[in-house]
């Protein structure tokens, strides 16, 4: 029949008959009808160019419902195109970036390129049969060219998937996106050819072709699932490797990558060991040099360096990619409206006398709209993943670089930030700009989804979309003043965090001084203060914004469906549908996303400026002047000058014109003994920092030859173990280490220490004593084996018997050291004898110079400053009289026996032949070069140790030792429910019942306005207009407000009423026990993690849980809503309900399980980083004088990276879960549509008002589900610290402060008698006694002296009187009361104390002296004159009002020492304890002081003085002698000589014999 004939009467007549059967999902239909042209057929010329088929191009065929036979092959076409570009860029790349390895092919390799090669020749062959069947016009039309296309392709992917064999270990992007889009375009293309019914006319094209397709589904079966071999990719193999680095691009899309650690995890409790490594471009390593690169650019190329410029440059390559994939989400999510649109036109075409639509488009619709859901999951996920990932490197790169520069800081650098602050930069700072990332590409985002979403309503409802946008703008600014309203509260809640986070540390730092003074009161009534009359007053204001930001948001999107509607309802006639609304709604929708974050973006915007301002001003802060010194290779002969300083002018701040040291001219030389001397405050000690650079330099030169080794005044010990803190990152050695721990009397302390040289000392050196510590840095310098020694003040610390064998064997002529250059501040005589050269300080210049005998006999300020210590004695004086006397002797002879001596062992030691002269003459060079090498062997330079991880990883995890810091305990597992019930009860459980109330209500109402809407279009679609306007908008809007208010007032009593009560309470109970807790507990609980609990945990609680649980609850009753509205529109739904809870509950837990895990090593692995500096903070100037920068660096990244080790697999799994529960989502949506297109299309009757409704549900179900995990693994991680939090509250606490029954009477002590019986203590359960059975009896106004070998327990003495540390046995009367039967408030204020290490608070003088402010001006004064320090005070600006810098650091040691003896005497008390108090203090100044306490001042008050001088103590009444914490000897000190006993041979080792 002719082409004209099937256009006439017949042709259209069975037309209408036919299509709808050609609209079924398969297009299969029984009868074989001819309905228009098939595949293979042609017409004798082309009637369109390039395509032979009389249907055309189309693309729709007029006889099917189906494409016509040319355009179906368009779509073929365009994969093989996909297949030739992409598939020759991968070929490109394979041979250009990947290298071959020998790979065996095996039997996989080969079954894939046979099934490749099988699909290939069967392509062909559809190609002959094409060629065939187009007879003479086959090479002008598209559908052959399709096929050879084709082919093509298939031969580039042979080529690819042969290259990969060798080069990936995994399969190639383009190889499987290949496979899978050809997949989709045959399935379409076998539909139309069963339509056409192919199988009738050429079975054979057909069977080929279902055989092809056959071949294509197995051969990406095969690329995809089967994993390659990974035994065979040994070489390619790193060990602690990523898997996301050899992921499929189908397991990175879906995140399959890290279901082997979800499976791990749901199975056993993760820990550090399970987590993979990092990607080599995630490391710290990479991230700290690419920022450090960018930065450098910053600096060099601009004056105003940009930290923003800085980050893009070195992590912006990747954020730009996701902003592509955001693009692609945002179109997709409005793709869905539009096909809302078209589904409920679908639907509505079933009714009542309405032409129905073909099935297939039903279905198309509903699959349309699934695959665009999973578009829309993927590509917001890869976004979500990059920019996490991106603000995980500019977290690493910014730790790494801040941590750099701290330690290059100056001292002007430093001092306008206190340490807190600076660790505030990595924690807080660099934190927020992590988080920035999520936000950032928001800004042009939002707009962008903005317009789309008005240009579709424009095609809804015309130009009445402009009441909305009218609406909007003019809640824009509304929403701009309430985030600045929000922005500044929150900037002033930072500044209240911040100032009591300093608050906690300093007490937690200083808790001992506290309970010794008896302060807890006061410091507890300023923690209260700033906790609840700053802080949480703030945070009310902030919740109260909080609320009516939310009232403002939800109520946005609702007022501006409501105007729309109104205005198109008032100028529009026709009826306002159903297929208006719904799709209309659901774009509002998502208006509320963009409306909503835009706030959030600008204000997290606004907290990353302003961290990046602090950050830039802190990168770009004052460094250590680079040529302060100059250092030179170390000098080789004895005698060379090793040190100079001339014309050295130096100060502390470049800034100001005040000096530290004026007109310096030094010299120090190998082989010598320089001693520093002079009062405090001179510039001892910034003489020395002046040689290591750490002062600025005004004028003049310093040049150092050779390494520096240096001990601080008040030693700095790490956290690690007494022998890492010697070694400190050189090689073990174990010969030379025995020499040095023997030279610095540290054997008798490692017998006494639980494990030895492998104790752990806590943070701060916490569990050593002040001797222990200084003897501890003394070793580290000397096991440094440097060129010149810096030694400050070393001697101060120890017992006069310990110096003694300290300048003996370390400093000394025959010390350790004699060969090397030492220069040492000191306040001790007896080094003074043995030193080679002195120079006294006098406000910062030198006032004297010269060796000891030419200043003895000058008899200047140096012989006065000796005689006043009393030690100008027999001994010496013969010094000044006959030069025969024994010590010069040994001065002279000894040095020359000693130098042969040296080198005769040195020559030895090298294996030098004896036969050559021991001194070659002094022209000869090899005597330099022996000389050299001399040295050099009997002290080898220490050599540093290869850097293996961080210190404490290093020993046996069998046998644990008795003093490592417990680990973190880190609950494992679920959060018990008796947290949650805690937490609710703290909350207030009727606030909470409320709260809950509100909340469905408000829910309900939400539902309800739209149940309205749907009664209102169906309404109007019956009566054909608009009729009942203002009733039905009136009801619609009360509906809405009604949902709004209700918000408001869910939200006002969760965070008023609930949060903040609750973190009150908590706050104060853990503040409570802190101060409660008993000593112990602060000597085995690292500050860090004190500080943690009372900053991040706290934080948490304040201000992320209540959010949380807020969007928990609210999220949980929008789905269960959600489930209720779709399973009532299609009943057949309710079947999938329980399958689907069954797998998202599934999921849930899986990840749940992982996630907690993963999040608590992310925070357990957290506070480590954070330690580590704050430690490295506090030693700065030791790290830069052993110039272990690099050493310390690394540690850093290791901790960062060990960090972000577990945080990685945790936003990931994040990633994971979304990706599978959005997936559910995308099936809720295709069963939702699925159901409705079957329904109708089996005559089951349905509104498509009711479908619309549930739609518009369904599409915001993923987000919910979503949420829903979301938040209860937030909650989860959230509710941790509210556990951590319980934990502290319920700490041990120590005695009660005040037992009122049995209160002493107000004048006790009033006589000052102290009487130990039989009195033992420990430290703390498990440790041993360190006083033993003490029986002593002090009467009263008796001046008692206690002395001992360091760790003989003198100190434990005085903190057992004090009962920091409580009786094992025995008791300790003080006018015959028993102390342990008293309050501890009652007992510690009667008494007064001068304790060892003077702890300074950051504050006034007046608040160092009177935290509770209960003295007046006159007697503050008057203390502070007796104490010597009124004239110092006068001079600080502000008088008694002077600032203190954090720990007292702009006072110097002495001068600390100082403000502790003018609070002692504050106290009004008859006992005073002196635990070393003037160790720090230079001899005239310990004179002044001791003629004070011996002054009228103390004469009625029982002082009981545990001394570090000898001296201090001889006229004591009588002298306790410890030995191990017993009492050995107590007597007069007259009596006790005689004895000859202990007392004696410790004088004697002091060289304090008179004629007594």
């Amino acid at each position: 029949m002719g082409v004209q004939g099937f256009d006439g009467e017949f042709g259209s007549s069975s037309q209408k008959v036919m299509l709808p059967a050609t609209g079924s999902f398969t297009g299969y239909y029984q009868h074989t009808v001819e309905l228009g042209s098939g595949y293979l057929s042609a017409t004798q010329d082309s009637k369109q160019p390039l395509c032979g088929n009389e249907e055309g191009w189309g693309p729709l065929s007029p006889f099917r419902y189906d494409f016509t036979p040319c355009f179906i092959d368009v779509w073929v076409a365009s994969v093989a195109l996909f297949g030739l570009v992409a598939g020759s860029v991968a070929v490109w790349w394979l041979l250009r970036w990947k290298r071959p390895t020998p790979v065996a092919k095996d039997w996989h390799f080969w079954t894939k390129q046979v099934l490749l090669a099988l699909v290939v020749a069967d392509v062909a062959v559809q190609l002959v049969l094409q060629i065939i069947s187009y007879p003479g016009i086959w090479f002008g039309d598209f559908r052959v060219w399709a096929t050879a296309l084709t082919i093509l392709s298939l031969l580039v992917i042979f080529a690819i998937q042969w290259l990969e064999h060798s080069r990936l270990r995994n399969a190639n992007g383009v190889v499987l996106f290949y496979w899978l889009f050809l997949l989709i375009a045959l399935a379409v293309k076998l539909r139309s050819l069963i339509s056409q019914q192919i199988y009738a006319k050429s079975l054979p094209y057909f069977i080929i072709y279902c055989f092809g397709y056959g071949l294509v589904a197995v051969e990406f079966m095969f690329e995809w699932l089967w994993p390659k071999k990974n035994d065979a990719y040994d070489a390619l193999v790193e060990k602690d490797e990523c898997p996301v680095e050899y992921a499929t691009v189908f397991s990175q899309l879906t995140f399959s990558w890290i279901t082997p650690l979800m499976k791990h995890g749901y199975s056993t409790f993760l820990t550090e060991e399970d987590l993979w490594g990092l990607a080599h471009k995630d490391t710290t390593k990479a991230t700290g040099a690419a920022f450090g690169d960018a930065w450098k650019r910053e600096l060099e190329n601009r004056s105003h360096p940009s930290l923003w410029l800085a980050l893009f440059r070195a992590y912006g390559g990747p954020y730009i990619l996701a902003g592509f994939f955001k693009i692609g989400n945002d179109l997709s999510a409005f793709t869905q409206p539009q096909l809302l649109r078209l589904l409920i036109a679908f639907i509505g075409s079933y009714g009542v006398g309405q032409e129905p639509q073909p099935v297939i488009k039903g279905a198309a619709i509903a699959l349309a709209m699934f695959a665009v859901a999973v578009f829309q999951m993927i590509m917001i996920h890869q976004y979500f993943q990059l920019a996490f990932v991106t603000g995980m490197r500019i977290k690493g790169g910014l730790t790494s670089s801040i941590y750099r520069k701290a330690l290059k800081l100056s001292n002007e650098g430093r001092a306008s930030k206190s340490t807190g602050d600076v660790v505030n930069y990595m924690a807080v700072d660099a934190q927020r700009l992590q988080d920035v990332t999520q936000f950032a590409q928001q800004l042009w985002s939002a707009p962008f989804q903005i317009i789309i979403c008005m240009v579709s309503l424009y095609q809804l409802v015309g130009w009445s979309m402009l009441a909305g946008i009218g609406v909007m703008i003019v809640m824009i600014p509304v929403n701009g003043l309430i985030a600045r309203f929000m922005k500044n509260l929150q900037k002033k809640q930072m500044k209240n965090k911040d100032a009591r986070s300093r608050l906690i540390a300093e007490i937690i730092n200083n808790m001992k001084s506290i309970k010794l003074y008896a302060w807890g009161a006061a410091f507890m009534n300023k923690l209260n203060y700033i906790r609840n009359d700053q802080e949480l007053k703030n945070l009310r204001k902030i919740g109260a914004g909080q609320a009516f930001a939310n009232f403002t948001w939800s109520t946005t999107p609702f007022l501006v469906s409501c105007s729309t509607f109104a205005v198109y309802v008032l100028t529009h006639d026709t009826p306002l549908t159903t297929a208006i609304v719904f799709p209309c709604l659901a774009l509002f929708n998502l208006l509320t996303f963009p409306l909503a974050v835009l706030p959030m973006v600008i204000t997290s915007i606004i907290e990353a400026s302003v961290a990046a301002g602090r950050l830039t001003a802190f990168l770009t802060a004052e460094e250590i002047q680079q040529d302060a010194i100059i250092v030179k290779p170390a000098v080789e002969e004895a005698g060379e000058e090793a040190v100079t300083i001339r014309n050295g002018t130096f100060s502390w701040n470049r800034h100001e014109s005040k000096n530290a040291l004026m007109d310096i001219n030094f010299s120090a030389h190998k082989g010598e003994l320089s001693c520093i001397v002079g009062r405090v405050g001179a510039g001892k000690s910034s003489f020395l920092q002046s040689i290591l650079g750490d002062l600025w330099k005004v004028k003049g030169e310093v040049t150092v030859h050779g390494t520096v080794a240096y001990a601080n005044q008040s030693a700095w010990i790490m956290n690690a173990t007494v022998r890492e803190n010697i070694i400190f990152g050189y090689r073990y050695d174990s010969n030379f280490y025995e020499k040095t721990v023997k030279a610095c009397a540290l054997l008798d302390d490692f017998n006494q220490l639980p494990d030895g040289d492998e104790t752990v000392v806590g943070e701060r050196g916490i569990s050593l004593s002040g001797g222990q510590k200084a003897r501890v840095a003394l070793a580290r310098a000397v096991y440094a084996r440097a060129d010149i020694y810096l030694l400050d003040d070393v001697l101060s610390a120890v017992d006069s018997h310990v110096g003694r064998h300290l300048i003996d064997n370390v400093l000394g002529p025959k010390g350790l050291l004699s060969t090397k250059t030492r220069i040492l501040a000191t306040n001790s005589i007896p080094v003074l004898v043995q030193s080679d050269y002195i120079c006294l300080m006098k406000d910062g210049e030198i006032a004297e110079k010269g060796t000891y005998r030419q200043l003895m006999a000058m008899r200047g300020l140096v012989s006065d400053l000796i005689k006043t210590a009393g030690q100008n004695d027999s001994g010496q004086s013969s010094l000044d009289g006959s030069p025969g006397g024994s010590d010069s002797e040994t001065s002279t002879v000894n040095e020359a026996e000693n130098s042969q001596e040296k080198e005769e062992m040195e020559e030895a030691q090298e294996g030098l032949a004896s036969l050559q002269a021991i001194r070659p003459g002094p022209g000869s060079s090899s005597a330099r070069i022996q000389r050299r090498s001399g040295s050099v062997a009997t002290l080898r330079r220490a050599s540093t140790a290869s850097f293996k991880g961080p210190r404490g990883k290093l020993h046996d995890e069998e046998n644990p030792s008795k003093t490592r810091t417990s680990k973190e305990h880190s609950e494992q597992g679920k959060v018990k429910w008796s947290v949650y019930a805690e937490y609710a009860k703290t909350s207030n459980l009727y606030a909470v019942a409320i709260y809950l109330i509100a909340l469905l209500a408000s829910q309900t109402a939400g539902i309800g306005a739209n149940v309205w809407l749907k009664n209102w279009t169906d309404h109007n679609t019956k009566a054909g207009g608009n009729p009942e306007v203002v009733k039905y908008i009136g009801i619609y809007f009360a509906f809405g407000i009604g949902s709004a208010a209700l918000t408001v007032i869910q939200t006002l009593i969760l965070w008023i009423f609930c949060s903040i009560e609750a973190s009150r309470k908590l706050h104060e109970r853990m503040a409570t026990a802190i101060f409660r807790s008993p000593m112990s507990f602060f000597d085995v609980t690292p500050a860090g993690r004190i500080l943690n609990r009372f900053s991040s945990d706290i934080y948490r609680v304040d201000e992320v849980l209540a959010r949380t649980f807020n969007m928990l609850f609210t999220n949980a009753a929008r789905s269960g809503f959600t489930l209720v509205v779709i399973s009532v529109s299609t009943p057949a739904f309710t079947a999938f309900i329980l399958p689907l809870g069954w797998m998202y509950i599934y999921i849930q837990r899986y990840y749940l399980r992982t996630s907690r895990e993963l999040k608590r090593l992310d925070s357990v692995s957290r506070s480590p980083i954070y330690a580590h500096f704050q430690e490295s903070l506090g030693g700065t100037s030791t790290i830069r004088a052993y110039r272990q920068q690099d050493r310390f660096e690394h540690e850093n990244e290791w901790r960062v990276d060990a960090n972000l080790r577990a945080y990685f697999p945790s936003i990931s799994a994040n990633r994971w879960l979304a990706i599978r529960l959005e997936f559910i989502g995308a099936i809720v949506i295709l069963m939702a549509a699925g159901f409705a297109v079957i329904s109708v299309a089996n005559g089951i009757p349905l509104s498509d008002g009711m479908v619309g409704l549930a739609m518009s549900y369904a599409l915001q179900i993923t987000g919910s589900l979503n949420w829903i995990v979301r938040q209860t693994v937030e909650v989860e991680t959230n509710i941790v610290s509210v556990e951590r939090v319980l934990e502290y509250a319920r700490l041990p606490s120590e005695a009660p402060e005040i037992i009122h029954r049995n209160r002493p009477p107000v004048s006790w002590p009033s006589r000052g008698e102290v009487e130990f019986n039989n009195y033992s203590t420990r430290y703390r359960e498990g440790l041993d006694l360190v006083l033993k059975n003490i029986t002593l009896d002090i009467k009263s106004h008796e001046k008692i002296g206690v002395v001992g070998r360091t760790g003989a327990g003198k100190s434990s003495l005085t903190l057992a009187l004090f009962r920091i540390i409580e009786a094992d046995t025995g008791e300790i009367n003080i006018d015959g009361l028993n102390t342990a039967s008293i309050g501890l408030l009652d007992l510690r204020r009667r008494l007064a104390i001068i304790p060892q290490d003077a702890a300074l608070f950051e504050g006034t003088i007046r608040d160092n002296l009177d935290p509770g402010h209960v003295h007046d001006d006159t007697e503050l004064w008057s203390v502070l004159e007796h104490a010597r320090l009124k004239d110092h005070v006068a001079g600080m600006d502000g008088g008694l009002e002077a600032k203190i810098h954090e720990g007292g650091s702009n006072l110097s040691q002495g001068q600390r020492q100082l403000v502790s003896l003018a609070r002692a005497m504050l106290t009004p008390s008859n006992i005073l304890v002196l635990d070393e108090a003037t160790a720090a203090v230079d001899v005239q100044t310990d004179a002044m002081l001791q003629a004070t306490l011996r002054g009228p001042l103390f004469a009625n008050r029982t002082i009981i003085t545990v001394a570090h001088r000898i001296n201090t103590i001889l006229d004591s009444d009588r002298v306790v002698v410890l030995e191990k914490g017993e009492v050995i000897e107590f007597d007069t000190p007259k009596e006790l000589l005689k004895k000859q006993g202990m007392f004696y041979s410790l004088v004697k080792e002091a060289g304090l014999f008179e004629d007594e």
